[in-house]
């Protein structure tokens, strides 16, 4: 009985992890024979020699490897589960089983062979560690309700915290103006709180669910406490499931934003989103959301309500993942409606962000870190020209963003998260070019 190499039945494992597919092709007699023909060959050819000589292990794992890779899934469990007949003791074939189970749904037998592949006193740590974290999914899916959390609090400084124009010479009544000082850029420190839910009452197992997702703001400036903010949004909808991999949600939206300590605006409105994977390593999702905001006057903010109307806003965004390292590129579409049209504008923005996961040593105990480079562009097109700035020039704003993310694990659970991000405005009215720069810190808790 011949022997399987660590380094090939890795190979295999990875080829299910992509799960990549390969189309069948056959040309006629008459044609040059293509190079898929030739592929097609070989993998009926391995299959005769399987069967022939079922004790050959080496032939077994071949025919298996190319199996996953055109996810014949079947087949390549046919042939794994033939190898265990004649040596029982390969955990990870027993491994790549379970996987292969789990990629189809399966997720009972998944757990088995999963839980036989840790049984032995031998077993290498890599497998243990990849069975530990398959069965952890495994009892996710199959859990009745789901509910996951994020919490971060800490300090933040803004070098334009008011969001003050870059420089005092601005536009009035279509004449240039000196700003008073007291409107124009200034600094300041802020406390801050983010917190999020996600809760999913599931509907058997297919991955039909109900989803309700909570999302929160609060800070608090040190000096310049008009810019208080304080937002809630809510998000409730079923998510309905289109095979293994696919699905789509319809839900209602509801929102509520405080400035200053007083109502700036409420929204209610709803949306559908669908999303899917490809393999293991690409996901894809979109969304449409209509949101009706109505905005209130304040003390601080007289003319508020002249932004009352619809945002209708349309999102693509896609992960692409190479190992540790994600790829998430976001293209977005924003259209705003206001009572007064030289608050309506058209806003379109791609987003990026490039995070690296890795674990590192500390004092002898291993940690987990990532690092995230983020950046951003997007234009924004005002309807109309707003006759108290210039009657003449509409508003046409340009940003970009720039920024980066660094998160340590402390323990378990429990982190320190630091941000970096810059951004500029150039606009066509120099009320509103701007930059700022701001650095925040603190503590970080997943749940």
């Amino acid at each position: 009985m011949q022997t399987l190499s660590k380094t090939r039945l890795g190979c295999l494992l990875f080829a299910v992890i992509l799960g990549a597919v390969s189309a069948r092709a056959q040309q006629p007699s008459t044609t040059p024979i293509s190079a898929a023909t030739v592929v097609q060959q070989d993998y009926e050819a391995l299959f005769q020699q399987m069967y022939k000589n079922p004790s050959n292990l080496d032939v077994t794992f071949k025919f298996a490897e190319q199996a996953v890779a055109r996810a014949d899934y079947e087949a390549a469990i046919g042939a794994l589960e033939r190898m265990l007949f004649f040596n029982p003791n390969l955990p990870r074939v027993k491994l790549e089983l379970g996987v292969l189970y789990f990629k189809l749904g399966s997720f009972e037998l998944a757990r088995g062979y999963l839980q036989d592949a840790i049984k032995g006193n031998d077993v290498p740590d890599d497998v243990r560690a990849q069975v530990r974290a398959y069965l952890a999914e495994i009892d996710r899916r199959l859990a009745r309700y789901e509910f996951s959390g994020f919490f971060h609090a800490g300090l933040r400084y803004q070098t334009n915290a008011n969001v003050g124009p870059e420089s005092l010479l601005i536009r009035a009544l279509g004449q240039d103006a000196i700003l008073d000082n007291r409107f124009g850029k200034q600094a300041d420190w802020n406390f801050f709180q983010t917190v999020g839910a996600n809760y999913a009452y599931k509907i058997g197992t297919r991955g039909d669910a109900l989803e309700a997702t909570f999302f929160g703001i609060g800070t608090q400036q040190f000096k310049l406490d008009q810019f208080n903010l304080g937002l809630v949004e809510l998000i409730v909808g079923p998510r309905i499931a289109i095979g293994q991999n696919a699905s789509f949600k319809v839900y209602g939206i509801g929102d509520q934003v405080w400035l200053g300590g007083a109502n700036y605006f409420n929204a209610l409105g709803g949306g559908v989103s669908a999303r899917t994977t490809i393999g293991d390593n690409v996901f894809v999702e979109a969304y449409v959301e209509n949101r009706h905001r109505q905005f209130s006057d304040s003390l601080n903010y007289p003319t508020s309500s002249e932004q009352t109307g619809d945002l209708l806003s349309t999102s693509v965004l896609g992960d692409l993942r190479f190992g540790p390292l994600h790829w998430i590129t976001r293209i977005g579409y924003d259209q705003n409606s206001a009572v007064f049209s030289y608050n309506s504008y058209k806003r379109y923005s791609v987003d990026m962000t490039i995070p690296y996961e890795f674990s590192l040593s500390v004092l002898g105990v291993p940690r987990q870190f990532a690092f995230a480079l983020t950046a951003g562009y997007s234009w924004a097109n005002y309807m109309d020209p707003n006759p108290i700035i210039d009657p003449f020039m509409a508003r046409n704003d340009r940003e970009q963003r720039y920024g980066a993310i660094f998160d340590a694990q402390v323990v378990d659970n429990l982190g320190i998260r630091t941000q970096v991000q810059y951004s500029k405005i150039d606009s066509t009215l120099p009320n509103y070019r701007m930059d700022n720069l701001s650095v925040s810190f603190g503590p970080s808790v997943r749940f």
